[in-house]
């Protein structure tokens, strides 16, 4: 939850400026645009207990208003800094009193106070002290120890840090620290810097007993988040019980103490109990990078590019059979004996030629025309069409349905008995022929001298092929997908590449071998070139014959699938491995799932690409009450993170140990032994990144970035 502890509501010094000043419903409409939660008013060197009371009222049903107030202070070597002092909200009024009496008479301009006048006159009303850190005007050390000392509860001492960076380090090293806005200009509210509470207090009271790290109360508001009961298992036949939050959850430790395989066992249980999840795993990037561009997941779509399947033209080629011409000897010996048999010399009918099919290229026209209107109407039927045209629309749809239907049907059956009538009559021929013959000692004049079929038949297969060959150069097509983004790169796509058999294509992109289909290739372009040879019926049991083999019948063997990575401008690009683990990571936390399940995520990626990118994803997810595991040795994410559940391991002796706690009582207890209780702080430094040592380095690094 957002909370603001350093709010101006309006102007008092000359510096301030008019932009502070903010009426009422300007007040509630910003604060619930920020999606504030906590404010406390802290104007300088002064408390309106009026504003304040009317300024409560306004956003009481969405935000609770703490009276506060901001004090020069005259530190030590007369050097001033700025002290928040904010209140109970149960002692506003009384609390007013408090400030009125320690600026009366004085010039809420210039006017300078000692640290002890303001703590004998407003620690009585349950306040908190808030005083700069690495914040101009801010306190020195000598100033931030006194004030502990002089309020003797250090669990009510904070500092101020000026921006989110300063406030992650200053919270490693174990300080108690906020951001607040010290808004400038209310109409731009909402962009200033808020402090977050990852455990959601409902009072003052509450806030200063989780500050103080109250155990009933960290555990209280922990309960209060939605948990499953798990069981985790580092190695076989050794499991305990685990509470995951809907939150983040950090598994940390030294390097072999099962904190992979604890993550591993999480993650199936939770899959056992219905729950959508989602895993990374930093080590396997490279193999997961590699399943990303494998083309499993792809359709040989025709479609995508296109192509037909040329079903029909392969199939005619695996049917095709050559219609042999008729020998010239039967016409001599039909010419020989024509004369031998009286009685059949005056069958006229024994000289007739063949019919042959009729022309009808509209034959296969309606044959599909009915196939799809059939198609239609059932369609139709399937739709409750009665529920969006009136009824007469709808009898005239049907019946406009059924005259189509009938009229192509009769166009077919026409069709169809001209076709057949042509077939019945060339066979009736064919056996009265025969007949004659067999009783006749003669032969008939051949029906057809073959040639036509011969051709026809001929034609059809170098249409067949040609077809073939037509949608085997149809233009590759692409269809892209975004991956991910890259620092100085901006998007990154995935291209899914669909082209047909070419010079270019590589064997990754075809379930069967690429040199077969190349061959294949080079036996059509001969059947095309061969199409009047001799020796074409040995070229077609060939093809057919390795079509068979490799399992070949359409075009669909012949398109290749494929992946690239590719820039917002087309170009391929080749990304390093820690940019693989940057994109996969992308991936996985932008899918929808109910878990997470994230190990070693920071292998391979820079810590400023941790912090300003993984961190705040990983918080967001947790902001949706999603379940967020990570096992990782990274500071950024196991601390600043501040998890509402750590599991840290521990391998000593040959004895591996399990400690389970949070950063709010800064407690991690021995599952085994309650007794034993280690600091989460203590064993945050010391265990990740390298220990204490780089801790203070980065404190360091950012302390001189920021003066």
């Amino acid at each position: 939850m957002k909370i603001d502890l350093h709010c101006h509501t309006k102007q008092i010094k000359s510096g301030d400026g008019e932009g502070r000043n903010v009426s009422p419903e300007l007040f509630r409409e910003k604060i619930i645009n920020a999606n504030v939660k906590i404010v406390a008013i802290t104007n300088h060197n002064a408390f309106d207990y009026g504003q304040y009371t009317v300024l409560r009222d306004t956003v009481a049903d969405f935000c609770t208003v703490w009276p506060g107030v901001e004090i020069d202070i005259l530190g030590s070597n007369n050097k001033k800094y700025h002290l928040i002092v904010v209140a109970n909200p149960e002692n506003a009024e009384a609390f007013a009193h408090g400030v009125s009496a320690l600026f009366g008479g004085k010039n809420l301009e210039t006017c300078k106070l000692c640290l002890q006048e303001v703590y004998d006159n407003l620690h009585g009303y349950d306040v908190i002290y808030i005083s700069h850190l690495h914040k101009s005007p801010g306190i020195s050390e000598e100033d931030r120890l006194a004030l502990q000392q002089l309020v003797g509860d250090p669990s009510r001492v904070f500092g101020e840090t000026a921006d989110h960076r300063s406030l992650g380090v200053f919270a490693n090293h174990d300080f108690s620290v906020l951001i607040g806005s010290d808004v400038k200009d209310w109409n731009h509210y909402e962009e200033c810097s808020f402090a977050e509470l990852r455990l959601p207090v409902e009072s003052f009271s509450q806030f200063c007993l989780l500050a103080k790290r109250d155990n009933v109360v960290v555990d209280t508001l922990l309960n209060k988040k939605q948990a499953h009961e798990l069981t985790a298992s580092p190695y076989k036949n050794v499991m305990f019980p685990l509470k995951l939050y809907a939150d983040v959850n950090i598994i940390f430790g030294q390097k072999g103490t099962g904190k992979s395989e604890i993550l591993q066992s999480l993650y199936q249980d939770m899959l056992s109990h219905g729950v959508v999840c989602e895993k990374y795993t930093g080590s396997e990037r490279d193999e997961d990078f590699g399943d990303l561009l494998s083309n499993r997941d792809m359709d040989r779509d025709l479609t995508k590019t296109g192509a037909n399947s040329c079903e029909a033209e392969f199939a005619a080629i695996f049917e095709w059979c050559d219609h042999a011409p008729t020998l010239f000897t039967n016409y001599k010996n039909w010419y020989k004996t024509r004369e031998n048999n009286t009685n059949k010399s005056r069958m006229k009918i024994t000289e007739t030629v063949s019919l042959g099919d009729p022309n009808l290229p509209a034959f296969g026209i309606h044959a599909q025309d009915h196939k799809n209107v059939n198609a239609a109407i059932s369609a139709v039927e399937r739709i409750n069409v009665d529920a969006y045209l009136a009824h007469e629309n709808v009898a005239m749809l049907r019946e406009l349905l059924g005259r189509l239907q009938k009229s192509i049907l009769c166009n077919l059956q026409t069709d169809i008995i001209e076709k057949y009538a042509h077939q019945l009559a060339d066979y009736s021929i064919e056996q009265i022929k025969l007949h004659a013959d067999k009783n006749s000692d003669t032969l008939s004049k051949p029906s057809s001298c073959g040639f036509r079929d011969f051709a026809i038949g001929r034609l059809k297969l170098r249409n067949a092929v040609d077809c073939i060959l037509l949608n085997l150069v149809t233009p590759q097509q692409n269809e892209r997908v975004c991956l991910g983004e890259l620092e100085d790169k901006g998007k990154i796509y995935i291209n899914k590449r669909y082209r047909m058999l070419c010079a270019d294509s590589k064997t990754a992109e075809f379930d069967c071998g690429i040199m077969g289909l190349r061959y294949l290739v080079g036996m059509l372009t001969t059947i095309r070139k061969d199409i009047f040879s001799a020796n074409l019926a040995t070229t077609i049991a060939t093809f057919t014959e390795k079509c068979s083999e490799t399992n070949v019948a359409s075009l669909k063997s012949f398109l290749g699938l494929s992946k690239q990575i590719v820039l917002d401008t087309g170009d391929e690009y080749k990304p390093s491995n820690g940019e693989k683990g940057i994109l996969l990571l992308q991936q996985k936390l932008d899918k929808e799932a109910d878990a997470y399940f994230l190990d070693e995520p920071e292998l391979g990626m820079g810590n400023s690409y941790i912090d300003t990118n993984i961190r705040p994803r990983i918080t967001a997810l947790a902001k949706r009450h999603k379940v967020v595991v990570v096992a990782t040795h990274n500071a950024n994410i196991a601390v600043r993170t501040l998890p509402y559940t750590s599991i840290f391991r521990v391998h000593q002796n040959g004895v591996y140990t399990t400690y389970v706690g949070n950063p709010f009582n800064d407690q991690l207890v021995n599952i085994d032994d309650p007794q034993d209780v280690r600091s989460w702080a203590e064993e945050s430094m010391h265990t990740l990144e390298g220990g204490k040592e780089a801790f203070y380095e980065r404190k360091t690094i950012y302390e001189s970035t920021n003066n």
